[in-house]
């Protein structure tokens, strides 16, 4: 089966020009620079390779609509699958937690294990069009990591680990008035704050190192990515990396980022952070390490929509980031930190996930997604 687009404005690694595409049985053929003679008229639209996003945590948002108000699991991936291919995602890893002291009702043990088992049937009846893949958030301090972590990461779909630690005072919450601020507005007292840190910090220091050596031989026994997570310093950011981490998720200072770039690691940023003009929680802006030369991709972390927001905005001022360098950003740079090979780039032999966007009054606006050369937006 083939395809045919043409008079788009094609995207590949290392150039963009108008040109054509030729797709068969799902994977590209060709890519010529020129109009072309056949098939859709891109009207000189970007064609672009379909986004990849290595940390979605919406897959919950459609699980549980509301507070204690769950979905039925299949719908919810079905919903959340469309969600992400009308924002241009054809590659989701979907993000769940694993032993989250503050996890919410949908992250609990019975509701993960319906979450998934509805992801696996709704992948597996045809339901989804993107490539779903699970992304285990693993919280080190937990008691319960090693119990709980091992009969969830045999799910067929996973395919990344990643390492957290959320103890307040350091990491995403290093600014920790600002995070028992929270606590407080909650209704808590200062003696209940108090018992709260103590047991907290009591699970870190008896569970945090054990527990990410145990992510990291998990990995590297399932041959699986793995990740760091917020991290904040040089140590945080060597211990990862002398584990064998790839990746580095969301580093909160630019020292961090820095060694994480010395150590040869995937620097990856949240796109809300870029498009939004700086953290929520007061971290070092994704802007900031763009300009210094340390950002190497996005993930969406909360809105999938970011991604392709974050390829176009690169590419105008004040970054001025060519649109092949922005785009891979989202797309070649990601797949190759996760081992994803055959997809990412506009170019013979890839896998056709594709998308036509025009950009309109300074935003991009998905005209069209194909995922393996079948339309699916």
């Amino acid at each position: 089966m083939e395809q045919a687009y043409r008079n788009a404005r094609v995207v590949t690694r290392d150039e963009d020009f108008i040109g054509s595409v030729l797709v068969r049985d799902g994977v590209i053929a060709a890519v010529d620079p020129g109009p072309g003679a056949v098939g859709e008229d891109f009207d000189g639209d970007v064609l672009m390779p379909g986004v990849v996003d290595l940390h979605t945590d919406a897959l919950e948002k459609h699980f549980f609509p509301r507070p204690n108000i769950d979905w039925n699991p299949v719908s919810a991936a079905v919903t959340h699958d469309a969600a992400c291919l009308s924002v241009g995602v054809t590659t989701v890893f979907d993000s769940l937690s694993v032993g989250s002291y503050n996890a919410s009702v949908a992250r609990d043990r019975d509701n993960i294990g319906r979450l998934t088992d509805g992801l696996l049937a709704a992948r597996d009846g045809g339901m989804l069009k993107a490539d779903h893949r699970l992304h285990w958030r693993c919280e080190t301090p937990s008691d319960e990591l090693t119990e709980r972590l091992p009969p969830l990461a045999s799910h067929p779909m996973t395919a990344l680990f990643s390492m957290m630690d959320h103890t307040p005072g350091q990491r995403q919450y290093r600014n920790i008035e600002l995070h028992l601020n929270n606590w407080r507005e909650r209704g808590m007292d200062e003696d209940a704050i108090a018992r709260r840190l103590d047991e907290i910090r009591d699970r870190q220091a008896r569970n945090a190192a054990s527990n990410a050596r145990f992510v990291a031989e998990l990995a590297k026994a399932m041959g699986v990515a793995l990740a760091s997570h917020d991290d904040e310093d040089v140590e945080h950011v060597d211990e990862a990396a002398d584990l064998g981490a790839t990746v580095a998720e969301f580093p909160v200072t630019r020292q961090a980022a820095e060694r994480a770039r010395a150590r040869g690691m995937t620097v990856v940023m949240g796109g809300p952070n870029l498009i939004r003009g700086g953290s929520y929680s007061g971290n070092v802006p994704a802007s900031e390490l763009a300009d210094a030369g340390l950002l190497d991709a996005f993930a969406s972390d909360y809105v999938p929509r970011s991604l392709v927001e974050c390829a176009f905005a690169l590419a105008t001022a004040p970054f001025g980031w060519s649109l092949p360098r922005a785009v891979a950003s989202v797309t070649a740079t990601v797949a190759d930190a996760v081992g994803l090979s055959d997809r990412g780039a506009v170019a013979e032999g890839r896998r056709a996930d594709l998308l036509r966007v025009r950009p309109i009054r300074g935003l991009p606006v998905l005209r069209g997604a194909w995922v393996a050369g079948e339309r699916a937006a």
